[in-house]
């Protein structure tokens, strides 16, 4: 199938986005890996090939009720109802790759702003310091962003309702929550088990998804609600804005690397058929 000049439009904004990824330096890479690995050097590697499991599988077992959840259908229902605005022969999700890139971006960026705003609410709400907001704002944080890359994966027709699927989104997910300097080695392998992509449906690479970089991801965690409790009794509406500006942060950079993944996946897709 020929790309259309809007095809060619968003290629080039993704590859103006991996060029920006490929500047950051390596020293900082280097930097980043010694004091990881000083940091995780009082951890027996047993202990951490454990915890990694347990992550893999609770990350797993969380992306599995969200997606097969009441909410899951309701979306999926609203997704059909916007792409039939724009070709009604459209009835499940898999048909939502017929649709145009700028049709498929139209509706993405309404998605990814509503997942964004939802993360800045939560994160505002345990900013307020209250006790039940901030020990479950971990776990809203991880169910946000898990539920907005599977929406869109569902979006550019490529809903998570096969194994290969769903490890692609958990894959896609740990990415996104990579450092920056991190990301371009991410990427590549993302875009490597890409081109070996043709609606697979049994996963054949590689499902250890958690690594060292959790811990870092954690390490963040655990420093945002220190502050949030430190301002919550001084300085309440900075605290609130802290937990708003931070959830609303990493959102918006789990959802921008999730959206150019799967644009990527549909205009390679569409180059190839």
């Amino acid at each position: 199938m020929t790309l259309t000049k809007s095809d060619y439009y968003y290629l080039e904004k993704i590859k103006t986005w991996e060029k920006e990824l490929a500047n950051h330096q390596s020293s900082n890479v280097k930097i980043y890996r010694k004091y990881m690995e000083l940091g995780l050097s009082f951890l027996p590697e047993t202990a951490k090939e454990q915890i990694y499991m347990l992550l893999d599988s609770s990350l797993f077992h969380f992306h599995s009720i969200l997606f097969n959840s009441t909410f899951q259908k309701n979306t999926a229902d609203k997704l059909i109802e916007s792409a039939r605005l724009f070709n009604e022969d459209i009835v499940q999700l898999e048909e939502m790759k017929t649709l145009t890139s700028d049709q498929l971006y139209s509706i993405a960026k309404q998605q990814i702003a509503y997942y964004r705003l939802f993360a800045f609410g939560q994160g505002a709400a345990s900013g307020s310091g209250k006790t039940s907001f901030l020990l479950s704002d971990l776990l809203a944080v991880l169910a946000i962003n898990l539920r907005s890359i599977q929406v869109i994966a569902s979006i550019y027709g490529r809903p998570a309702n096969s194994p290969y699927e769903i490890m692609t989104v958990l894959k896609v997910f740990h990415a996104a929550c990579l450092p920056k300097m991190l990301q371009k080695e991410a990427w590549h392998q993302l875009m490597a088990e890409l081109d070996n992509y043709r609606e697979e449906f049994f996963y054949k690479g590689t499902e250890e998804i958690m690594d060292e970089h959790v811990f870092s991801l954690l390490l963040k965690q655990s420093i945002k609600m220190i502050l949030i409790l430190h301002f919550s009794k001084k300085s309440p509406y900075f605290s609130i804005l802290l937990g708003g500006g931070a959830n609303y942060q990493f959102t918006k950079k789990i959802t921008d690397f999730a959206h150019k993944y799967y644009q990527k996946s549909y205009l390679d897709l569409k180059n190839s058929s």
